[in-house]
C-alpha cells in the first residue's frame, strides 16, 4: 500500500516572516521536460538521460560485479528476493553469492528512523530516507553518457566502493571513501530532512536530475549561491576545461543579468539565500566587479564572497576597492606552499602573488577561505602545511576548504584509483597532524543544522540551514589559542571543539529544543535561560584553552553563522579565533549519487534558473548549455570590447578593466614586477620556507576543486 502524502507545513515565524517581504519577482512555474514540451538542446539532452532510469526500467537490472571470494568481475543481477532487493553475483570460479542490500529507490514506502522527519517535500514529492546500513544501492550516473542507471555502495578492504554498469558504456568502479568508518560515522550524523522550497521554478518532476532548476524534488535549501560573472579568465590552468579560449564564446551577463539571478535566490522560500559567492572564470575580471558586489550588499546579502584566483587582489588598490563596495571573503585558491604544484596545476608560480593578495586582505580587512585542490599523489603532502599556515595567519584566515579533485573527462581506472582523494583520506590527514579524534571531533557539515534551526525560532526569521547528505563534507571546527613563544607548533594552539564541549549531546539538545520553540508564538526568558544553561552543561571547562569561557564561544558561535556579529573590530577582540578544517567533496560522474544532489546546499542561479552544483558543473554538467545559450562568440566580443582581451594578462598591475590605471599595460608581460621574488618579506607569512622548482604541465581528465573551472579550484 502506497504511503499517504503528508505535505509539511511552514513553520509560522516563517509565515509571519514571508508576510512582511514580498518577492522581487514573478514566480513563473514551468513544467519539467517531456518529448511534449522539449524546445532547447538542454531540454534534449535531459530527456536523454532518462533512457535507462532504474525507477521506470525496475528489477531485474543485469551488471558486472566483484566476485567477493576472488574479486573477479564477473555477472550479477539485482532483484527482489520477497520485501529485500538482492544482488547475485554468478563467479564461474567460485560460484553463485547472494548479497542483500539496503534500498530505497525500489521501496516507495521507505521511511526515515527519525520519526520527525517529513515524509514528502513541499511540493509533494516522497522524500527518500538516508540509507545508513551497508551494502546498498543507489541511483547514480553513468561516466560516459550521465544517463541514470543503478548501482551499489559496498565495503572492500576497509573502503566503501562503487560499481555500476551502463546497459551500453559497461562497467566502472570508484573509491568512495578510503575509511568505512569514517563513511559511517558521517552516515550516523545526521538529523531530520528538509523539506525544500515552496516556491521551485519546476513543478510536476518526477526524474532527478534532469528535471533541474530547482525543481519539487529537491530537499535543500541554498547555504551557499555561485553566479558565474564570466567565463574568462587571467590564467590558462591545464587541468581547466571551463574558460572561454576553449569554449569559443564569452559568458559574461550583464550588472541588470546579475542583478536579476540576485533576486531569484533571494525570492527562494520559504528560506531566502542570503549568502552569495560570484566565481567564473574569474570574476573579478568582470568589468563591473565592484558594482555588483555593491548591489548584492544593498540588496540584503549578508555573506559577499568571490572565488578567485587572488591576483587581482594582489594590487592593493582593488582589495579596498573589494572592502568599500562590501566584499566580505576570499576563497583564495590555494593549492600548497611551493611553486612546482602551482607551474604543474595552474601553468605558472603563483605563490608569491598569493601571498600578496593575503597580506592585502589583512591590511584592509577582508577575510579569507583557503581552497585547495588535492590531488592524491600530486598535492596531497601540502594538506598540514596549508593547516599550518592557516594557523599562523589566523587573524585573517577563517577557514580552510579542501576539496578533492573532480574529474570530469576520460580516465582510466588506474589512473583514477591511483589520483583519486576521499574525505576519509583528509580526515586521517589531519587526524596525524593535529591530534584531532576521528572518533570524536569530525562530523559532517549537516550535523549543524540544529544550530540554525534554533537560531531561526531565537530571531524569528529564516536562517540558511546546511542539510546537505552525510557524504558532502565532513571536517571540523578548531579554537585556535593566541600564539605564546615564536615558533610555537601549531599543534600546541589547536584544540577541537569536540574535545572542549560534548558536541554529540550538545546539538542533540539543541534539536529537541529548536523543535519545541518552533511551536511557540513568543520566546520568553526563561527558554533563553534554557539555551543558555544547554551550553555550560555541556562545557569541559578544564578541556578549554586559556582565554576560552562559555559566554565567549557563544558569541564565537554567532559570529561564525551571523556575519554582521564576527566582521566587527569588538568581534575581531572579544570572540575566541576558530578555523573552520573541512572536506567538501563534489561529485563526479564516477562517484555520482542522485540521492546527494537532491540534498545540495551549494547552488547556481543562472537565467535559466537555480541548479545544484553537481548537476552545473559535473554530472550532467549543465553549464555548457546553458553559458551557449546566453553567450557571444570569441570573435563578435573581441569586437565589440576593444582594448579587453579574453585571457587578461595575470599580473596585478593589468586588472582588468582599469588596464594602465595601476601603472600597468594591458601589453605587459606576465613578470610581475611590482613584487619582490622569494625571499621577499611576503615570506614572513610561511611558517615553512617558499619552495620553487618546476614541474611538467600536464592535462588530466580533472578539474580543480568544485570542478567548475572557478577560482575555487
Amino acid at each position: 500500500m502506497a504511503m499517504t502524502k503528508q505535505l509539511p507545513k511552514v513553520p509560522a515565524h516563517l509565515e509571519r516572516w514571508a508576510a512582511k517581504h514580498p518577492t522581487y519577482l514573478p514566480h513563473e512555474p514551468r513544467p519539467a521536460v517531456t518529448k511534449k514540451n522539449a524546445k532547447s538542446k538542454l531540454d534534449e539532452y535531459k530527456l536523454s538521460l532518462r533512457r535507462y532510469d532504474p525507477k521506470h526500467a525496475q528489477l531485474p537490472w543485469e551488471m558486472m560485479s566483484e566476485c567477493p571470494t576472488c574479486d573477479a568481475t564477473v555477472p550479477s543481477t539485482f532483484h527482489m528476493v520477497g520485501d529485500r532487493v538482492v544482488l547475485t553475483i554468478r563467479c564461474p570460479s567460485c560460484g553463485t553469492a547472494n548479497e542483500a542490500h539496503e534500498d530505497v529507490i525500489f521501496h516507495p514506502n521507505a521511511k526515515s528512523d527519525l520519526p520527525d522527519s517529513p515524509t514528502h517535500t513541499y511540493g509533494g514529492t516522497k522524500i527518500n530516507p538516508i540509507v545508513r546500513g551497508l551494502p546498498r544501492t543507489l541511483e547514480t550516473l553513468c561516466p560516459e553518457c550521465s544517463c541514470n542507471i543503478l548501482g551499489r555502495y559496498y565495503v572492500k578492504n576497509g573502503r566503501v566502493m562503487i560499481v555500476k554498469t551502463c546497459p551500453q558504456h559497461g562497467y566502472f568502479r570508484d573509491c568512495i571513501n578510503s575509511d568505512v568508518r569514517v563513511y559511517l560515522r558521517a552516515n550516523y550524523w545526521t538529523f531530520e530532512e528538509q523539506p525544500g522550497l515552496t516556491n521551485p521554478k519546476v513543478e510536476h518532476a518526477v526524474s532527478c536530475p534532469s528535471d533541474c532548476g530547482l525543481c519539487n524534488q529537491h530537499q535543500s535549501v541554498a547555504v551557499l549561491a555561485n553566479i558565474d560573472l564570466t567565463n574568462r579568465c587571467n590564467l590558462t590552468c591545464p587541468v581547466c576545461f571551463a574558460n572561454a579560449n576553449d569554449a569559443g564564446y564569452v559568458h559574461e551577463p550583464s550588472f541588470t543579468d546579475v542583478e536579476r539571478e540576485l533576486m531569484q535566490l533571494l525570492d527562494c522560500r520559504p528560506t531566502p539565500c542570503t549568502s552569495v559567492q560570484f566565481s567564473g572564470g574569474e570574476p573579478t575580471i568582470h568589468p563591473r566587479f565592484h558594482d555588483i558586489v555593491r548591489r548584492a550588499k544593498e540588496l540584503g546579502m549578508t555573506n559577499i564572497q568571490v572565488a578567485t584566483n587572488g591576483i587581482t587582489h594582489a594590487n592593493l588598490e582593488f582589495a579596498q576597492r573589494s572592502k568599500a563596495a562590501g566584499l566580505h571573503t576570499l576563497y583564495l585558491q590555494f593549492d600548497g606552499l611551493d611553486d612546482r604544484i602551482y607551474k604543474f596545476v595552474r601553468g605558472e608560480a603563483l605563490l608569491e602573488k598569493k601571498l600578496q593578495a593575503i597580506e592585502n586582505c589583512r591590511k584592509v580587512g577582508l577575510k579569507v577561505c583557503l581552497v585547495p585542490t588535492l590531488i592524491k599523489s600530486e598535492n596531497d603532502d601540502q594538506v598540514s602545511k596549508i593547516f599550518d599556515f592557516a594557523v599562523a595567519n589566523s587573524d585573517v584566515t577563517s577557514a580552510i576548504s579542501y576539496q578533492p579533485v573532480v574529474f570530469t573527462g576520460r580516465i582510466n581506472r588506474r589512473d583514477l584509483e591511483r589520483k583519486r582523494y576521499t574525505l576519509g583520506d583528509l580526515a586521517h590527514a589531519i587526524h596525524k597532524h593535529t591530534g584531532a579524534a576521528l572518533e570524536r571531533d569530525f562530523f559532517p557539515l549537516s550535523f549543524v543544522t540544529p544550530l540554525s534551526q534554533l537560531l531561526s525560532v531565537l530571531e524569528q526569521k529564516p536562517k540558511i540551514r546546511s542539510s546537505c547528505h552525510s557524504d558532502c563534507a565532513f571536517g571540523t571546527y578548531f579554537l585556535v589559542a593566541p600564539e605564546k613563544y615564536a615558533g610555537q607548533p601549531t599543534r600546541e594552539r589547536v584544540v577541537p571543539i569536540p574535545q572542549v564541549f560534548d558536541i554529540a549531546s550538545l546539538f542533540n539538545e539543541m534539536n529537541e529544543m529548536a523543535k519545541r520553540l518552533e511551536k511557540k508564538e513568543k520566546i520568553s526568558k526563561l527558554d533563553l535561560a534554557k539555551v543558555l544553561w544547554m551550553f555550560v552543561k555541556n562545557y569541559d571547562r578544564k578541556a578549554a584553552p586559556e582565554g576560552l569561557t562559555v559566554m565567549r564561544f557563544i558569541k564565537s558561535l554567532q559570529g561564525c553563522v551571523s556575519k554582521t556579529d564576527g566582521r566587527s573590530d569588538k568581534a575581531d577582540k572579544d570572540n575566541y579565533k576558530t578555523l573552520m578544517c573541512a572536506g567538501m567533496h563534489f561529485q563526479d560522474r564516477y562517484n555520482y549519487d542522485v540521492e546527494r544532489v537532491k540534498r545540495c546546499v551549494i547552488h547556481y542561479s543562472t537565467p535559466d534558473g537555480i541548479y545544484p552544483f553537481c548537476t552545473y558543473n559535473s554530472g550532467p554538467t549543465y553549464r555548457p548549455f546553458i553559458e551557449a545559450m546566453w553567450s557571444t562568440p570569441n570573435e563578435e566580443w573581441i569586437a565589440g570590447h576593444p582594448g579587453q582581451r579574453i585571457v587578461p594578462p595575470s599580473s596585478p598591475n593589468s586588472v582588468m578593466p582599469w588596464a594602465g590605471k595601476f601603472g600597468g599595460e594591458p601589453e605587459e608581460d606576465e613578470s610581475w614586477r611590482t613584487l619582490e621574488k622569494e625571499g621577499s618579506k611576503f615570506t614572513k607569512l610561511l611558517s615553512l620556507p617558499v619552495a620553487g622548482g618546476a614541474a611538467g604541465q600536464s592535462k588530466v581528465g580533472s578539474r580543480g576543486g568544485c570542478g567548475s573551472g572557478c577560482g575555487c579550484g
